[in-house]
């Protein structure tokens, strides 16, 4: 659970002001079904065979129970093996609480790897056979590689690195299911492009569908923007922490404010600034509450209007980020609960909106390297 509960605490990752909605809408159009809490590719490709053998004879309780306990091995044999990049349960190992098929089972569903819309104890019965027989390889609800025949003691030396076979399979199923995103787009390039970059909106997109390249545009655009709102809000917190003579953070109101100062430079260097068709983003999500929307575009209006100007100097900038702050989290805002704002630390949801892009590329780059030893 510690580790859980890490992967959520990454900067950017908390929701102070409400967005998450929108940050997690373009995620998901970018990357379906890739969570914040994925680690490694081959999980795809391990989870469901482990519940293709569960299955055997057992079907409810009886198979959660032996998937649960085939997941258990298998994670405490590859932390034996020292395969510890991405594992999940590094740390717990076999007595991990949330195990890989929780994490991954709607990727699994979303890749059509697992073909109904079920819960593990909803899974059907099938009868004793051989693993490579053609009723667990064909049949229903898992579409996927048969497992071989030396499963799973072979997870000790193959570890989390993808075969050919499952690399060109992953890569397929990602392909054919997720049309029109760029987890998609960079699988179906005949090379695959450098995923070496920090941020997604880097990449190498000339040959990208104008549709595609709009939807990163509009997802650079908005994490550039709002980032200075999540700046100004550790900016003011900072402010608050110090009028309480709260030490433990030095100096955390200079530092946000020369982190503006950064900021506003950026944001007024980008040539994309000032022809933003922000009507664009909202044609994309047509459900979003339009309290959401008017913070955003109220905050985006104010930076504008401020022009080169210190946002930690406006009154209206100011009582945005403050009134939002409450409407979202009520008692619990730092900027009037004494209590939270001791439990500061000197960051919070301090980061550049990041989409996924860090679990995504490792997921690719594991998908790559697979492919690359075929020679693909």
């Amino acid at each position: 659970m510690r580790e859980l509960v890490a992967l959520f605490s990454e900067p950017g990752t908390l929701d102070n002001l409400g967005i998450g909605q929108i940050r997690d809408g373009l995620a998901d159009l970018l990357f379906p079904g890739i969570s914040t809490v994925q680690t490694r590719a081959r999980y795809l490709v391990l989870i469901p065979w482990t519940f293709q053998r569960a299955a055997l004879g057992k079907s409810g309780a009886a198979l959660v129970k032996a998937a649960d306990r085939e997941q258990r091995e298998i994670l405490l044999a590859l932390r034996e093996a020292g395969h510890t990049q991405g594992l999940i349960g590094r740390v717990a190992g076999a007595a991990v609480r949330v195990l890989p098929s929780t994490i991954y089972w709607n990727a699994l569903q979303t890749y059509k790897i697992l073909r109904q819309d079920t819960r593990p104890q909803h899974l059907p019965q099938t009868r004793k056979a051989a693993s490579n027989d053609d009723e667990i390889r064909d049949g229903l609800p898992w579409s996927t590689l048969p497992p071989p025949e030396s499963f799973p003691t072979d997870v000790t030396e193959q570890g989390f690195d993808l075969s050919a076979a499952e690399a060109n399979w992953l890569r397929e199923r990602m392909v054919v299911t997720c049309e029109g995103s760029l987890l998609a787009h960079l699988l179906s390039q005949p090379t695959m492009a450098d995923l070496d970059v920090h941020n997604l909106w880097d990449l190498d997109l000339d040959a990208a569908p104008q549709k595609l390249r709009d939807l990163v545009e509009d997802t650079e655009l908005f994490s550039l923007a709002l980032h200075g709102a999540a700046l100004l809000y550790n900016f003011m917190v900072g402010e608050a922490y110090e009028r309480h003579e709260l030490t433990s953070v030095e100096a955390p109101a200079q530092h946000y404010r020369e982190e503006l100062e950064q900021w506003s430079a950026r944001y007024w260097n980008h040539p994309l600034v000032p022809t933003w068709d922000r009507s664009r983003l909202w044609r994309r999500f047509p459900a979003i509450p339009s309290r959401t929307q008017q913070f955003v575009e109220t905050w985006i209006d104010g930076v504008n209007a401020l022009g080169a100007g210190a946002p930690t100097d406006s009154v209206e900038l100011r009582r945005l980020i403050g009134d939002r702050e409450f409407q979202n989290k009520g008692a619990q805002s730092r900027l009037t609960n004494e209590k939270q704002l001791r439990l500061w630390q000197g960051a919070s949801g301090a980061g550049r909106l990041q989409f996924r892009w860090p679990q995504a590329s490792q997921i690719l780059s594991d998908i790559s390297e697979g492919l690359n030893h075929a020679g693909a």
